[in-house]
């Protein structure tokens, strides 16, 4: 079975659209969660907790 060059970049577009968004949210995923742990290492900081106003010491919405 032979595909034809239509059949072989239509197959090629349809993965690309696909593969493309699934691995830039896994990419973007694995960055945030490495960007955090080092934050929490680096300064104690917990990047999930509300971050407080200096001026006020309250904490923002």
């Amino acid at each position: 079975m032979s595909v034809s060059p239509e059949e072989f970049f239509m197959y090629l577009t349809i993965g690309l659209i696909v593969v493309i968004p699934v691995s830039v949210r896994i990419y973007r995923r694995l960055t945030m969660n490495r960007t955090a742990q080092m934050l929490k290492e680096e300064f104690g900081v917990d990047p999930d907790a509300p971050a407080s106003d200096p001026s006020t010491g309250s904490k923002r919405p």
